[in-house]
């Protein structure tokens, strides 16, 4: 073998290597969302008073939700779940809510929970607009936007952020937010440009925030192993005031709910969708 001919099938294999590669990782990671589609019914989460509705997403979809009605002029909380969740689990965060009068409307994303469908970014916006937007038949009740506040946690931040910079609301949680989801990714494969590779699902959170026009409210715990606070308050300096953002020393991804940030997230609702809010 001549030199040339050896130069040119190295350069064949490192290049055949590359694109393979390349469309590995598209294989891999081009959809980053992986939930769990266990079933369940309110009641095997300790769940009363919700009532899990069928309705019809943007797209002609059928897709799923939990909701129960608030007590009185109480806000509703639009609650999206983070990645390898069910709806179930996730409705069941929101007890101490509940107990203290609040809505709920939760969504049950595609892929997830015994709903089918694939759980794309753009199908689940699409979703998430379709239940804000129903939410008044859905309830039986009339829920001005002066009440209507969303939370979203870690993968669900990105779903969150989407909604409200389409949609009013009185006020928005996210708890262990992320610049863009693809961002998380870079960190967890250090420094691989997932953003380039995740085209497809990239959430990027910091491109819609300043678009909110509500009181916003970061919660972080500053152990994250999974989304860095470094990522959070990315995002939150691209945000508009009023904003605050609470971090916790001991937090990570996982125990925030244990360390009850309720405590901190419930009194923001409160002062945010008061009955007499002038935010419609």
């Amino acid at each position: 073998m001549t030199i040339k001919n050896g130069l040119i099938l190295i350069g064949a294999t490192v290049g055949l290597a590359i694109v393979t590669g390349y469309f590995a990782l598209q294989f891999l990671f081009g959809h980053a969302n992986y939930f769990s589609n266990i079933e369940g019914s309110p009641e095997k989460f300790g769940l009363t008073g919700i009532e899990v509705v069928k309705l019809t997403s943007e797209d002609g979809a059928e897709i799923t939700a939990w909701i129960k009605p608030p007590s009185g002029d109480a806000p509703v909380i639009f609650g999206f779940m983070g990645n390898g969740s069910s709806v179930g689990p996730a409705a069941r965060s929101f007890n101490p809510y509940l107990d203290k009068g609040f809505g709920l409307a939760a969504l049950a994303y595609r892929g997830s929970s015994g709903v089918g469908g694939e759980p794309t970014e753009k199908a689940i916006a699409a979703d998430a607009r379709a239940l804000y937007d129903q939410l008044d038949s859905l309830m039986g009740q009339s829920i001005p936007a002066k009440r209507r506040v969303t939370y979203g946690y870690s993968f669900g931040t990105g779903v969150a952020v989407t909604l409200a910079a389409e949609r009013k609301f009185a006020g928005v949680a996210l708890v262990a937010a992320y610049s863009r989801l693809c961002d998380v990714f870079t960190a967890e494969y250090r420094g691989i440009p997932m953003c380039l590779i995740m085209y497809r699902e990239r959430y990027d959170s910091i491109k819609r925030i300043a678009k909110i026009d509500a009181p916003l409210l970061m919660l972080h715990g500053e152990q994250d192993k999974t989304v860095d606070i470094g990522l959070g308050k990315q995002l939150f300096e691209a945000a508009l005031q009023p904003k605050k953002f609470i971090s916790y020393r001991n937090g990570t991804h996982l125990n925030l709910q244990s360390m009850g940030i309720e405590d901190d997230i419930m009194p923001f609702f409160n002062s945010v969708a008061r009955a007499d809010n002038s935010n419609q």
